[in-house]
């Protein structure tokens, strides 16, 4: 009679753990309760090819980090960036404007270079040019610079200063002892660089 009362314990225990576990994952299976995600549209779109020409197109700082500014016979670049920033891209629109480097000081800021207004850049050069090229008279003559690139509070300065003429010829007796057309191509150096750092310089 004991064993009897045994097994029907258990049997009434067993089927109160199967209804649990019938009603737990019943309701785990139904999801009508749950609510639905929206339906999203599904929108195709085309991949876009970004050309090789328009990257290239993409260069030069613009007028929002370099101007040019200053009086006629003292002009000044200023590049909105700090100085080391400000030095590579000094160098780089040298190189770029095919102007010769012959020394330079990046502790003491200073670039010597030679510059010829006279002279055509190489990549500028078609055939014509490069036939009225021996026609022409040189307006000024080729002369060396320094360039001082300076931190001044807010941005990078950059001015040029005559150092002395490349090419001296002899001159005539009633000639004033003076630089002639060089004087004034100094700013022309500063302007070609401005040129060049604002329009051409390629940006990584």
């Amino acid at each position: 009679m004991m064993c009897f009362k045994k097994y029907s314990l258990l049997i009434l225990i067993s089927l109160v753990l199967v209804s649990c576990a019938e009603s737990r994952s019943s309701r785990y299976k139904d999801t009508s309760h749950l609510e639905m995600p929206p339906e999203m549209e599904v929108v195709e779109t085309e991949d876009v090819v970004v050309d090789k020409y328009e990257k290239l197109t993409n260069t030069g700082l613009g007028d929002k980090f370099v101007s040019y500014t200053g009086p006629a016979d003292a002009p000044v670049i200023k590049i909105k960036k700090l100085f080391d920033r400000s030095w590579v891209l000094v160098e780089q629109a040298l190189k770029l404007s095919e102007i010769e480097i012959t020394d330079k000081h990046r502790e003491q800021g200073v670039f010597y270079v030679n510059f010829d207004p006279d002279a055509r850049d190489s990549k500028d050069t078609e055939l014509i040019d490069s036939v009225t090229f021996f026609f022409f008279e040189d307006e000024y003559d080729e002369a060396a610079y320094k360039l001082t690139v300076k931190w001044n509070e807010t941005d990078t300065e950059v001015t040029a200063e005559l150092v002395n003429q490349v090419n001296t010829d002899l001159l005539d007796d009633d000639e004033d002892e003076d630089f002639g057309g060089s004087v004034d191509s100094g700013t022309m150096l500063l302007k070609k660089l401005y040129k060049t750092i604002r329009d051409d310089l390629p940006l990584d």
